[in-house]
């Protein structure tokens, strides 16, 4: 296994990078331009080149690309890669340790760090798999698919097709000669030792924990002559697909498409992706990206989870769960339907439970446990920032809390990394005073913040989040806060659409037209497609993207330019470690 370098540790300016955010200081900005200028040019040439918008000079590779880091599988991609390889079995499996995450994100090459406990559960996970899978004779002629092994030579036969068929399943490509040669090796001892079934059990087993499937190598020619640049391998680009889209494996058709040459061009792979947006399994992908862009696992967290009726009157054990499986279905349903950017921040169509419905203030589905499409209040509800999940997200527990819910636009929005509080300031949310009698929380908040030391960032965060006031901490829709009016009016500041706004639903309809926030979403789409931070050198393609889909404002399209984009196709020929 192979040990990424944790590079989150190099000071303010280098953790702002890291983190894909950007840097407000003049020198980075000047800085990041003398860089840009050897390669600009080629590297728009390239992109117009792959997202088919000029007919000639469509032959030359990218002239500098960002590192392509060795990858593990995410445990969603890893789990996900295993029920689609073995649909009909389901064993019990324990509990994979928490993937580490990067500006939010689980898959980030950097993060991803293997470590004791880690491998023995890949260890449990492939024995509990491989023993389901061959519980006796019929299972293994199933998994096999041959009819008999009792003699030496139908046996042979017999091992080395299971290792090609279910092993090229598994390593998502053929295998080598050497790979195979390897593996029947070990099928022989164990046979020898035991058995042809165990020697099944065992080979599979094997397989599963191999590197082969765990991570995800791409290999690249070395030595001097090398390019410095070379086009992704067939299989290896399929895998990049399949798992930035679907969150899993290639299927069949993605592999024909790679063993048959059709993944050469930027339209073929295009093609292709059009291909996989277009089935039910792409809800995996979008739900995968804009859980973590949009900080909603954050409703996992402990001080969500142990809300109580104490301190959140309206809510319930299941709320949070349920609040959580509303907004995938929203995201899944409005994203996999349409793709539109602006429909996932202004819609208010619901895909609501009983649960869910209660909380909305909407009928219950006819059924107990059944789901039913709604449309929420159209003055209380629109769009993905409007929805229990992000609101109860990014609050305390009892009290909302301007200054959360508007970093979380600042951060997860518009990738803009706001400076830290001074040292000794408190940080607790402020309190009722009995002496001066009820006050709004934003009055509360204004008057915390109030000082010179607070106003130089509190000005932009509570701009931000005085818009969502009229959302209690669990996300409820209030229109009075300790008996008194709710005034949520802001202002939005450092962005393309600054200027006045009058609650979170303008704010939402402004926000799905910010050229600030499609960047974002282009940097933050980029970022989960490599398991990377954005380099330096693909900014001018990044600001290409971001013309695109500022001018379409959808998602499925900027997807399907970036999987035809070099960054995505082509990789260096200098290996990440």
């Amino acid at each position: 296994m192979i040990r990424a370098r944790w590079r989150n540790r190099r000071g303010p300016a280098l953790q702002s990078r890291h983190l894909g955010l950007r840097d407000r200081r003049p020198d980075w900005t000047m800085h990041r331009l003398k860089l840009l200028r050897p390669y600009a040019s080629r590297a728009l040439a390239g992109l117009a080149c792959a997202l088919a918008l000029s007919s000639s000079s469509c032959t030359e590779t990218p002239a500098t690309l960002g590192p392509s880091p060795l990858r593990r599988l995410s445990n969603n991609e890893y789990l996900r890669s295993l029920e689609a390889l073995f649909p009909n079995v389901h064993p019990a499996l324990p509990t994979l340790p928490e993937d580490n995450t990067v500006a939010g994100f689980d898959n980030q090459a950097e993060s991803q760090q293997p470590t004791d406990v880690r491998v023995a559960r890949f260890e449990a996970i492939a024995t509990a798999y491989a023993s389901a899978l061959t519980e006796d004779a019929a299972a293994v002629r199933a998994l096999t698919g041959c009819d008999s092994w009792d003699s030496p030579a139908r046996a042979e036969a017999c091992a080395r097709s299971f290792i090609e068929n279910v092993g090229g399943r598994v390593f998502r490509r053929p295998l080598s000669a050497g790979e195979t040669d390897r593996l029947a090796l070990r099928f022989r001892a164990w046979e020898a030792a035991v058995d042809f079934e165990a020697a099944v059990r065992l080979t599979l087993s094997a397989m599963l924990q191999a590197r082969q499937f765990i991570y995800r190598p791409e290999l690249a020619p070395t030595g001097p002559d090398a390019p410095a640049v070379v086009a992704v391998a067939p299989y290896a680009l399929a895998s990049r697909l399949s798992l930035l889209l679907w969150q899993r494996g290639p299927d069949e058709a993605l592999l024909e498409a790679a063993r048959s040459g059709q993944l050469a061009t930027a339209e073929q792979v295009r093609e292709q992706a059009r291909r996989m947006l277009s089935d039910e399994r792409a809800k995996a992908g979008w739900w995968a990206f804009h859980r973590q862009w949009l900080g909603l696992d954050r409703m996992r967290a402990d001080e969500h989870v142990a809300r109580t009726a104490e301190v959140d009157p309206q809510w319930s054990d299941r709320s949070a769960s349920a609040a959580l499986a509303e907004s995938r279905r929203f995201i899944e349903n409005t994203l996999f339907e349409s793709g539109s950017f602006r429909e996932l921040l202004e819609s208010p169509r619901a895909w609501v439970d009983a649960e869910t419905a209660r909380l909305y203030g909407v009928p219950a589905p006819s059924e107990p446990d059944g789901v039913s499409e709604v449309t929420l209040p159209a003055d209380q509800r629109g769009g993905i920032l409007t929805r229990i999940a992000f609101l109860a997200a990014h609050s305390h527990r009892g009290a909302t809390s301007p200054p959360i819910r508007g970093n979380a636009v600042f951060v997860r929005l518009f990738c803009e990394l706001p400076n830290s509080p001074p040292p000794n300031v408190d940080l607790t949310p402020p309190m009722q005073s009995p002496e001066q009698g009820p006050q709004t929380n934003r009055a509360l908040f204004a008057a915390r913040t109030a000082p010179a030391s607070c106003r130089g960032c509190h000005y932009a965060l509570d701009g931000i989040g005085f818009g969502f006031e009229r959302y209690n901490a669990a996300g409820i829709f209030q229109s009075l806060d300790h008996g008194l009016p709710i005034d949520a009016r802001g202002e939005l500041h450092r962005t393309d659409r600054d200027g006045a706004f009058d609650g979170a639903l303008e704010l939402s309809r402004t926000l799905s037209r910010s050229r600030t926030v499609a960047r974002c979403l282009v940097r933050q789409w980029v970022r989960f497609a490599t398991a990377r931070a954005p380099h330096e050198s693909e900014h001018a393609l990044i600001e290409t993207l971001t013309d695109r889909f500022a001018a379409h404002a959808n998602e499925r399209e900027l997807l399907l330019d970036l999987v035809s984009a070099p960054m995505f196709r082509y990789r260096p020929t200098e290996v990440s470690r």
